[in-house]
């Protein structure tokens, strides 16, 4: 959930508008952070036969992550997503294939026709998907997530493939003031170019309105029940007359 002030913005491109900008820095970060620096990919350079496999695709993070990770030469792009809107959502943005994550990935990714995944992104509930991508993950494979486990996983299930578990949060380089923290802003021109180019769409899903109590609840509901599709926005602040009496001096 985002906020808009169109004068925050200055450099994005022409094609969106200021909501529909405002949906990608945060998600488009960590989506870019996860696949190239954690995970290894690349634009640029040879095509490459491996698998992705992302866990929780229709959501903010994964909605881009479709999106940049189809831009790799050769990568097959595997989405999970548990309903049909969501489904369809990841397809149109271009996943290889969708399969449902509280079903049996491995056998549905087989079923496909596609081979396990070397590379895992994993963006909802570790705790539950956890032992099962460890099962199906290839030997040297890379597991990467974005959000936290509940209880302490077992790592030793990755250790007879000599798989990796690596973590990404876009909030380090400014959290711990890191020689690299330029390295974000070169980041966003790259998506700005991206976007202004056609290769990526906003992952704006829904524009809420403006900034007020009934419309954060409802955002806020939306979230807590964790089938959110895309970005939910909200632009502008709306201003209501004060209530309070005014005091006037004596």
């Amino acid at each position: 959930m985002v906020d808009v002030a169109r004068d925050e913005f200055s450099d994005w491109p022409t094609s969106l508008s200021a909501s529909s900008a405002a949906a990608l820095p945060l998600t488009a970060l960590t989506a870019w952070e996860a696949l190239f620096e954690r995970l290894g990919l690349s634009i640029e350079g040879e095509p490459t036969d491996r698998t992705l496999l992302i866990v929780g695709a229709a959501g903010g993070v994964g909605s881009i992550s479709i999106q940049l990770a189809r831009l790799v030469p050769g990568l097959t792009v595997i989405a999970t997503a548990s309903r049909p809107q969501s489904r369809a959502w990841c397809e149109r943005l271009g996943a290889h294939g969708v399969v449902d994550h509280f079903a049996d990935m491995a056998d549905q990714i087989a079923t496909l026709g596609f081979r396990a995944p070397d590379l895992i992104l994993l963006l909802n509930d570790p705790d539950r998907h956890y032992p099962a991508l460890a099962e199906m993950l290839a030997p040297q494979g890379t597991i990467c997530s974005i959000v936290p486990f509940d209880r302490p996983p077992d790592m030793n299930l990755l250790m007879r493939k000599s798989a990796g578990f690596v973590w990404e949060f876009m909030f380090t380089r400014p959290m711990f003031h890191t020689p690299d923290m330029e390295a974000q802003g070169r980041i966003l021109n790259r998506i700005a170019s991206l976007v202004g180019n056609g290769r990526l769409i906003s992952t704006e899903a829904a524009n809420l309105g403006p900034i007020n109590a009934a419309n954060l609840r409802d955002a806020h509901a939306r979230l807590e029940q964790g089938r959110t599709i895309g970005k939910l926005v909200l632009a502008g602040f709306e201003l209501t007359p004060s209530t309070t009496p005014r005091m006037e001096p004596t």
